[in-house]
């Protein structure tokens, strides 16, 4: 939706942008460890509800992998 601003659930092209922030009125779309707060925009198809978020800040993207790192490969064995 960020990209295309069509809903890939009901295929409606009307598409709110939420931007996060605590001076936008958006506290609670984060993500917190330690002292640091990530900020999520949220996109929202008006016509269904389906919601996507999205950390816009590349410095965010960043300690967001030095904390909690990656997944592992799909299929290394684990059921």
């Amino acid at each position: 939706m960020k990209y295309t601003h069509i809903c890939p659930q009901c295929s409606h092209t009307e598409i709110s942008r939420i931007e996060g922030g605590t001076f936008k009125g958006n506290f609670y779309n984060t993500i917190s460890f330690g002292i640091h707060t990530v900020y999520l925009t949220r996109y929202v198809c008006t016509q269904c509800g389906f919601t996507e978020n999205y950390v816009e800040n590349k410095a965010d993207l960043e300690k967001i992998h030095r904390k909690f790192g990656t997944l592992p490969p799909y299929g290394d064995g684990f059921v």
